[in-house]
């Protein structure tokens, strides 16, 4: 028995002194390489999300004349043209095209995630990391105002677009027909949607 209880306190010394300079809540995965993650961090997150959707349920969402008030009358010279807000079960959108000329135009697209349905849009912001190749197109995370955005390019075809979270509360998506994505990213710069 004593060799037993003696062979057990050996293994958890051994085991707590390799484990001494972990920080607090960090977990190593072992496989065919190794990984280190901070549950504290994941949880911290986590807790952020939640009180993140809790705030936007509570909000009452937009009307459509706020909606309509977010979408700018004019992108890069041209006129806003195709004006169209709904409202439906709760959950707003705006959008609007914008004509350059016969060959180019950019669509931009609002949606308000306050209220209970907007809010599960807005928890779609925790799939925005991830990137896709292949020969017609490419899908791409990037960060954009210190949050997730996510890029789209046609390979074969001059058609961009770019979604992002604005003001904690609305997905804004940009697209553009012979419009590349550095230009569809300034154009998301110069709106005015919080």
């Amino acid at each position: 028995m004593r060799k037993l209880l003696f062979g057990a306190t050996a293994f958890l010394l051994i085991t707590a002194a390799c484990n001494n300079n972990k920080k607090s809540g960090e977990v190593t995965i072992k496989g065919d390489s190794e990984s280190t993650t901070n549950t504290n961090d994941t949880a911290g997150k986590a807790e952020q999300m939640k009180n993140s959707m809790e705030e936007l349920q509570n909000l009452k969402p937009l009307s459509l004349e706020e909606l309509k008030a977010l979408i700018p009358a004019e992108i890069m010279g041209a006129k806003q043209d195709d004006y169209n807000a709904v409202n439906y079960a709760g959950y707003g959108q705006a959008s609007a095209r914008y004509k350059i000329n016969d060959s180019t135009q950019i669509k931009l697209n609002v949606s308000d995630c306050a209220g209970n349905a907007g809010a599960g849009l807005y928890n779609m912001r925790l799939l925005m990391n991830f990137e896709q190749d292949n020969e017609n197109e490419y899908i791409k995370s990037t960060n954009f105002n210190d949050q997730k955005a996510i890029e789209s390019c046609k390979k074969k075809r001059n058609e961009c677009s770019f979604t992002y979270f604005s003001g904690n509360r609305f997905m804004v998506i940009v697209e553009g027909d012979n419009i590349g994505i550095d230009q569809l990213k300034d154009v998301a710069k110069g709106l005015n949607i919080k």
